[in-house]
């Protein structure tokens, strides 16, 4: 699938407005991701890429996979992605609206995908070096990818550190082909 941020843009920051305006930006955060866990399931994307689905049918199947676990404005806030037929940005629209809450919050999540397991030690110096440099709190996601072949890529925000050796690779080839 493309990326679809600019799409999920503007109703992240619609939803992340209403959720602040009535203090309720923890509950809107566990739902989004709710809705984005359920939308980012193979079957489920599978219908709602499909244009047969009528988009009130598409609706109706995320809030009965919730099964009421939605509160009433999240559930009105689905609809209205259904009726414009943006269902397929809900895990871009919660990982928009993650980040406008982290900024509120002076905090970033940081996502580290390193080549094996990241110790809880470098966990603690990688936060520690980035809590530095971006002046806030800084939560790590880490993951692990072993086609980096060695070192790791760290990304929080716009930041983006490669240390990897497939990075290092990469970048040798582009100096030398000029």
């Amino acid at each position: 699938m493309s990326d679809m941020t600019p799409v999920a843009r503007p109703y992240a920051r619609a939803a992340f407005e209403l959720a602040q305006a009535n203090a309720a930006l923890q509950a809107w955060d566990d739902e989004l991701a709710l809705l984005a866990a359920i939308a980012d399931d193979a079957r489920v994307r599978e219908i709602l890429a499909d244009p047969r689905v009528d988009r009130t049918a598409k609706s109706r199947l995320l809030l009965d996979i919730a099964e009421g676990r939605l509160s009433e404005p999240v559930q009105n806030f689905l609809r209205l992605l259904a009726e414009n037929g943006r269902l397929q940005s809900l895990p871009a629209v919660h990982a928009e609206f993650a980040a406008l809450k982290a900024a509120t919050e002076q905090r970033v999540v940081a996502q580290v995908v390193s080549f094996r397991k990241v110790t809880a030690a470098q966990e603690k110096q990688i936060a520690d070096a980035l809590r530095e440099r971006l002046g806030c709190a800084v939560e790590l996601d880490c993951s692990v990818d072993e086609s980096l072949l060695g070192g790791a890529v760290i990304r929080a925000g716009d930041l983006v550190i490669d240390g990897s050796v497939r990075g290092q690779l990469s970048r040798l080839a582009a100096n030398l082909s000029r």
